[in-house]
């Protein structure tokens, strides 16, 4: 089974790092973080976790605003509250939320919401399913052409719906990019933004586009640009460190 991934929400960093060790003691792989409700939205938008931990009481909207707000947007998304307060409870169950966890948070407790987590996951095959992409049939002109994922540059979304570039066409593809994002090589392919997902070997240059912000340019004929969102800088930089 694959590991479940998570995203953490909480204004202070060390209950962030607290939760998030713990859940890496679990087996669950910790996806992204964010310091607030609004950010924490645009992270879920992006790559569509399987479970959301959200703190309660932050600066601005709340843990219970955000799950209200990412299940509008993402009605299956499972979101679990943590708080260091009980009277969050019934206002969190009534959005729905999976389980309301009380700070600190014990490990046999998390351990337990866990497998409500896995429970939830098993019942929608989402975990289970999500194989590895290798190869896919794309329609075309009343017949289907087969499109090796070695030969894809860059995936990105586009009139709402997802394209696969290759060196000499594009393809548009009946999947969501998380879903592509979940089935093709870590290894390969980086989510630079939240509509796009590129081959890191692609990448040619990283040029600033903006105070903070960054393109890449790719290698391919047209040298397409594609953003760079500033939350993904540190993790380019994990994996082609700035040496410059």
């Amino acid at each position: 089974m694959k590991k479940i991934r998570a995203v953490v929400v909480d204004d202070e960093p060390l209950a962030r790092d607290e939760l998030g060790f713990m859940l890496g003691e679990l087996g669950v792989k910790v996806i992204g973080e964010a310091a607030n409700a609004t950010a924490g939205l645009e992270l879920v938008d992006e790559v569509e976790p399987d479970v959301l931990f959200a703190d309660l009481r932050m600066p601005g909207p709340d843990g219970i605003a955000l799950a209200e707000a990412v299940k509008k947007r993402h009605p299956e998304q499972i979101v679990v509250v943590v708080s260091a307060h009980d009277d969050g409870a019934i206002r969190a169950f009534e959005a729905e939320v999976l389980d309301y966890l009380t700070k600190p948070v014990r490990m046999d407790r998390l351990e337990a919401c866990l497998d409500r987590v896995r429970t939830k996951l098993k019942g929608r095959k989402k975990v289970t399913e999500d194989e590895p992409l290798d190869r896919l049939a794309v329609k075309r002109k009343g017949g289907y052409v087969v499109v090796d994922i070695e030969d894809v540059v860059y995936f990105h979304v586009k009139d709402e719906l997802v394209w696969a570039v290759t060196q000499d066409d594009r393809f548009a593809l009946d999947l969501t990019l998380a879903a592509v994002s979940r089935r093709v090589s870590e290894d390969d392919f980086f989510r630079s933004h939240r509509g796009c997902l590129v081959r890191v070997s692609a990448i040619k240059t990283i040029e600033p586009s903006g105070t903070g912000t960054f393109e890449l340019v790719l290698e391919h004929p047209e040298e397409p640009r594609v953003p760079l969102a500033r939350e993904r800088v540190r993790r380019l930089r994990e994996r082609i460190p700035f040496a410059g």
